[in-house]
């Protein structure tokens, strides 16, 4: 069995940027344990604020860290992809040809390889129709798609996504959402964060920060509903801690629950809320 990717009391401290506050250093991540598997799904919520995106750069190796250790495990002499919320910061090539072989050229590969790897890449995320197009003309959710197949070209185990729908439309996220969800079919682990509560509906695991902390790691489920073992909804669930609003499935069914209706499950979608209903009939 592969070694885990894994974070083991990582910290991250910067120097306070506003004098005004003193000298010192500002925490913004402490003490974060973590591990991946490949084929993954890892769902990340938190506010603003929070260490989320510090979080995605520390594991695609794109920022230090000030104690802990980080583990790249299976990942190992491999680049990890990272997809940003902004889909002009990523782009470097004139068409989306230029753009997906760009990261190839760092490797030492075969030119015919790097032209299969680049090929595949853009099949896979459904741009081949767009080889020769200018990236300039592309949609949000189509150059989104560009920075996933950048990261497939480059054989890249793993693919973070910091908030990388939130500049969409409603189609092009769903879209790039679902692209990123085959990855996880195919081996490649995502680790996706976001405050679209709907995203994470559908994450295998879950982590949770405030103020650069874990305050919650575990299933969607128990996310949105706290304790499993629960008949009625907990109080306060590390959603609603958090500030934020549940998918509407499971506010339904967490109304159904303080009700007195017993439900045989926890659903997260739309379609699991149906089956579990018509189930109390």
């Amino acid at each position: 069995m592969e070694p885990e990717f894994e974070l083991r009391g990582l910290s991250v401290e910067y120097e306070k940027a506003d004098q005004a506050e003193g000298a010192g250093t500002e925490t913004v991540l402490q003490s974060i344990d973590l591990q991946i598997r490949p084929g993954q799904w890892l769902g990340v919520a938190g506010p603003n604020g929070s260490g989320k995106s510090t979080l995605g750069l520390v594991l695609a190796g794109l920022s230090g860290y000030s104690s802990g250790i980080r583990e790249p495990g299976w990942t190992e002499g491999r680049r990890i992809g990272m997809v940003m919320q902004n889909p002009e910061s990523q782009i470097v090539g004139e068409t989306v040809w230029e753009d997906v072989c760009f990261g190839l050229e760092w490797l030492e590969l075969e030119t015919a390889e790097r032209k299969a790897r680049a090929a595949a890449a853009l099949e896979r995320v459904g741009l081949t129709a767009k080889k020769e197009e200018k990236v300039e003309r592309l949609s949000g959710g189509q150059k989104q798609l560009l920075a996933i197949a950048g990261s497939l070209a480059a054989g890249s185990p793993m693919i973070v996504f910091d908030e990388a729908t939130a500049m969409l439309d409603p189609v092009s996220r769903e879209r790039v959402w679902k692209a990123a969800k085959d990855l996880t079919q195919e081996g490649t682990a995502v680790v996706w964060i976001t405050q679209w509560m709907e995203e994470l509906a559908g994450s295998g695991a879950m982590l949770a920060l405030e103020k650069g902390r874990v305050i919650y790691s575990g299933t969607p489920s128990g996310f949105f509903y706290g304790k499993e073992d629960e008949d009625a909804p907990s109080e306060k669930t590390p959603c609603e801690q958090l500030g934020f609003t549940a998918p509407y499935p499971v506010r339904l069914v967490q109304e159904l629950m303080r009700q007195g209706f017993r439900l045989s499950s926890r659903p997260l979608t739309v379609e699991e809320a149906v089956r579990a209903v018509e189930a109390i009939r």
